[in-house]
């Protein structure tokens, strides 16, 4: 009988729960057979409507600040039709009036805030539908303003479709969204977006004597420009930067990402925990750093210092100084003048030198060692291996031991006191000659 009672109870209990189903289901059916939106998304990009529109004077005006930290408006810059800045805010739905904008000057600084918006996100049956989609601010500035630019945004893209040329401080932040801006001219220039991409034309802060600062991170992001004129520091935690031209002294970093660019006029300073370095043609001294990646330089002057510890390096057209360390990857040096000490744990080295101008070191502990030289040179030489067999043009001016696993001597008589070291412990070393380019 105990049985038979906890049976009936179960029994009730299901139908109940079954019946509270069935109940909701048809709540539902109701609800969109009135036309209502089972999913909770609606249609709004088309569906914006001006909800505020305003113009304000200039005069005496020298900073304008954006500020869209309490809701998800985006910024849209564009050239005012006159005199005055406009600003005109859309929504997808109407606004109460302390939801809604302000504009205020407050002596020389003019700011437009946007309010704080008691609305929420929706999910339903896993389709989610975000309300402040296609809001917007237009800001509406004159050709004529010269002075200060802010922008800020908690959740949205800051764009333009206007040049940007003031003689201030140009700022743009995002937590989360793009900025997108063709040119800009500036005192100064800083660019932050925690989550999302920076596009960029022109940047120039090269308006005195001295150049200004060009300053851009992302947390996640790529950063995209055409060019940079100006003390340039690019940084990102998880994203590319590609910059086509940079013209000025340069510092990039990325945590994640590869760094890529034509031409830098100016002295480098790049980074790269985890991706490539390649770089067409830097005029100015550089250094390199790639934890997990392959760093390539192809043309230019100046010192080069590079360190991989996971990675091949390339260096061609060289006509000064370098330094190269690799823990494990091949180097491969070509230079048509210069000095300078190689190093590799695990890897290849292979140069080819039209004219030494000082002394040139190569270490490997396991790989070859390869040297092209042209004949015009004169130096000394010496070459120890462990493992490995010592090969050269000139054997015969050369003293080798008795196992022939080290060698010592001279080519020529160098007055430049110039000389060439080559240490492996598990790799051959080989020194050829190559008369007007043509190698043997």
């Amino acid at each position: 009988r105990r049985k038979e009672k906890k049976m009936k109870k179960i029994k009730i209990t299901i139908l109940v729960l079954l019946c509270i189903l069935a109940v909701g289901l048809c709540g539902v059916l109701v609800y969109g057979m009135g036309g209502q939106n089972l999913y909770g998304t609606k249609y709004v990009n088309s569906a914006s409507q001006l909800v505020m529109e305003k113009e304000v004077s200039l005069d005496g005006v020298d900073r304008i600040c954006v500020t869209y930290d309490m809701n998800n408006n985006d910024i849209r810059i564009s050239e005012a039709e006159g005199d005055m800045l406009t600003v005109k805010e859309y929504n997808t739905e109407e606004l109460a009036e302390d939801e809604i904008s302000t504009v205020e000057v407050d002596g020389s600084r003019l700011e437009v805030k946007g309010k704080k918006r008691n609305r929420t996100n929706y999910v339903y049956f896993g389709t989610y539908y975000d309300e402040h989609m296609g809001n917007y601010t237009e800001i509406g500035l004159p050709s004529f303003y010269r002075g200060e630019l802010v922008f800020l945004t908690s959740s949205g893209d800051i764009s333009s479709k206007m040049d940007i040329d003031i003689r201030k401080t140009f700022k743009a932040a995002t937590s989360s969204g793009d900025v997108c801006i063709p040119n800009i001219t500036a005192q100064d220039v800083s660019i932050e977006c925690s989550s999302g991409d920076v596009q960029l034309d022109k940047v120039s802060t090269e308006l005195g004597e001295a150049a200004g600062d060009i300053a851009i991170k992302t947390t996640s992001g790529d950063i995209e420009a055409d060019q940079l004129t100006g003390t340039v520091n690019l940084a990102t935690s998880s994203g590319e930067i590609a910059v086509r031209q940079m013209t000025g002294d340069a510092d990039l970093r990325t945590a994640s990402g590869s760094i890529e660019s034509e031409t830098i006029l100016g002295n480098a300073l790049v980074a790269a925990t985890s991706g490539d370095v390649s770089i067409q043609c830097i005029e100015g001294d550089v250094t390199a750093d790639s934890s997990s990646g392959a760093v390539q330089i192809y043309e230019g002057s100046g010192k080069r210092t590079v360190r991989t510890t996971s990675g091949e390096i390339v260096l061609e057209q060289l006509t000064d100084v370098w330094e190269v360390k690799a823990s494990s990857g091949a180097v491969t040096i070509k230079a048509q003048e210069g000095s300078g000490s190689i190093c590799t744990t695990s890897g290849d080295i292979k140069v080819d030198l039209g004219r030494l101008t000082g002394n040139l070191t190569l270490e490997s502990s396991s790989g070859l060692a390869e040297i092209r030289i042209s004949d015009d040179n004169a130096f000394d030489f010496k070459a120890v291996t462990s493992s490995g067999d010592i090969d050269t043009f000139f054997d015969d001016e050369l003293v080798f031991s008795q196992k022939r696993n080290s060698a010592e001597g001279a080519y020529k008589t160098s007055e430049t006191g110039s000389r060439i070291v080559v240490r492996t412990t598990s790799g051959d070393v080989r020194v050829i000659n190559y008369t007007g380019g043509q190698k043997d």
